[in-house]
């Protein structure tokens, strides 16, 4: 319970500093400088939680890279962003979260009303001028969380910014583990779990370890979407050694058929 309720008030401390940050510091930087500000922000969340970082594979050290990962947790963001300044595509609801939403739009999330068909083009241009200006994007192409122990279907829709920019495909897959390598349960964030629950959760956990598995990058030139997708659903869940879902097949004209 101590360390709870410590962890608990390092975080109000540091979610406060980062509010000051994006509306006192922010404003008059270039962008590098607030990419290292994003950075490092996320770097102290992670250790404020407790949680050790592990790094498998090769990480890109380029710029301009889309990043796709499977979806575990809230957390998941803030890991890639601990070593990578992204910017991420997150649902329009986390807009409207307590504070959270105000630092997500602040730092450079892309907003997504998943509703909204036409909503799709408006994001996908924001993500295609963001890596052809050497920026980073990230992406949960899931477009939900699991539970760790599968991989949902890779909605291709919005990869199809990495063949429109030419920009790299990286694939992440998250996971999270206790120091004896058994699953973490305290980091799950999926049904009615809410963000409260999960964040009273995580400061109780002990030992937690996230592991980033980085995947050979793709090359996006001369592929569709949906090979984008499909590349990158194989190789995150041969990294973590999930099963591969099948994919619903798309209309022809190359959009995704419905449910996509």
């Amino acid at each position: 319970m101590i360390i709870r309720i410590l962890r608990l008030g390092a975080l109000t401390l540091h979610v406060l500093f980062g509010l000051l940050m994006l509306a006192l510091l922010f404003p008059p930087l270039a962008e590098p400088r607030r990419a290292a500000l994003r950075v490092g922000w996320s770097v102290w969340l992670v250790r404020l939680l407790g949680i050790r970082l592990q790094l498998m594979g090769t990480a890109p050290v380029l710029r301009g890279m889309l990043f796709a990962a499977n979806h575990v947790s809230w957390l998941d963001p803030f890991l890639l962003m601990a070593r990578h300044p992204a910017h991420f595509v997150a649902k329009a609801e986390i807009r409207s979260w307590p504070v959270l939403g105000w630092l997500a739009a602040q730092s450079g999330t892309v907003f997504i009303q998943r509703q909204r068909s036409r909503d799709t083009g408006r994001v996908m241009r924001t993500l295609v001028d963001l890596l052809q200006c050497g920026r980073d994007v990230g992406m949960f192409p899931e477009a939900t969380t699991s539970d760790g122990t599968t991989l949902f279907p890779f909605k291709p829709s919005l990869l199809q910014a990495a063949a429109d920019s030419g920009a790299p495909l990286c694939p992440v897959g998250i996971r999270y583990v206790n120091p004896d390598g058994s699953r973490n349960l305290e980091t799950l964030f999926i049904g009615e779990t809410g963000l409260l629950h999960s964040l009273w959760a995580v400061c109780g956990a002990r030992g937690i370890v996230a592991e980033l598995h980085y995947c050979p990058l793709i090359e996006s030139a001369g592929r569709s979407r949906r090979e984008l997708a499909q590349r990158a659903e194989t190789a995150i869940a041969s990294a973590l050694c999930l099963s591969v879902q099948r994919m619903p097949p798309e209309i022809p004209g190359g959009r995704p058929a419905a449910g996509r």
